[in-house]
């Protein structure tokens, strides 16, 4: 994923848009983006190589990609750094859930995975201000319903997608280990999900009723003083069979 391109000239073309985030109206637009394009890869002709730098009022983020899956390189820097694919003092965010840059609300940069998982789209959450983890979940769909953030405190809405340790397939003793994981009262029919899986693979019937079910629910997600906490909110469920 993170093969080096070897070149002598970098051509820089900066240009300045209105924000980096698809999920825009959720989080902050970047003061500025400055783009860096990067020789061709001969090997790679088809890939658009490129440095992006999001400025944000007391940081910037940079995210490297050669076009390949994810990122080549993702880091935090001061606000006014250089949009080099170089520098110094970058804080390198070596982290295999962080494919590319998601979005950023107040303190709190979010990246995403190269690949969803599951049927849903891994993201973790770093601190800008020390380049701390803080936390990571599964998203359905690439959309919060709402994030809120302020002094080391931040709360995100979404379809949470959550793979758990058991299986919900009919007659298996994993409801109530389930039901308490997440704090839903009625967990989803997995019957449907199930037995679709098995009539496409019915020779492997017997695996299939023991894969961990993947449950889709909407949650409140809450962050604070270096505590992470999940509240199930109202609204409609599923049942899926790992991908």
């Amino acid at each position: 994923m993170k093969r080096m391109v070897t070149a002598s000239v970098i051509v820089a073309a900066f240009v300045s848009v209105a924000g980096a985030s698809e999920n825009a109206a959720a989080f902050d637009k970047p003061i500025k983006v400055d783009v860096v394009t990067l020789p061709k890869d001969e090997l790679n002709p088809d890939a658009k190589p490129k440095i992006t730098c999001s400025r944000y009022p007391a940081f910037m983020v940079k995210e490297v990609d050669l076009g390949e899956v994810g990122a080549e390189k993702l880091a935090l820097l001061a606000a006014d750094a250089p949009c080099e694919r170089t520098s110094e003092r970058e804080r390198v965010i070596a982290d295999d859930t962080a494919g590319y840059l998601m979005g950023v609300s107040g303190g709190f940069v979010f990246f995403r995975a190269a690949d969803g998982w599951n049927g849903g789209l891994p993201f973790v959450v770093y601190d800008a201000a020390t380049g701390e983890r803080l936390l990571d979940d599964s998203l359905d769909g690439d959309d919060f319903a709402a994030i809120r953030s302020g002094k080391g405190e931040l709360t995100l809405d979404f379809r949470r997608v959550y793979t758990a340790s058991c299986s919900l397939y009919p007659g298996r003793a994993c409801v109530k280990t389930i039901a308490a994981d997440i704090g839903l009262s009625q967990l989803p029919d997995c019957t449907a999900a199930y037995k679709a899986e098995i009539k496409r693979s019915p020779d492997h019937a017997g695996e299939i009723e023991k894969l961990p079910s993947v449950i889709v629910y909407p949650v409140e997600l809450t962050y604070a003083a270096g505590d992470t906490s999940r509240r199930a909110l109202e609204g409609t469920t599923a049942c899926r069979v790992p991908d």
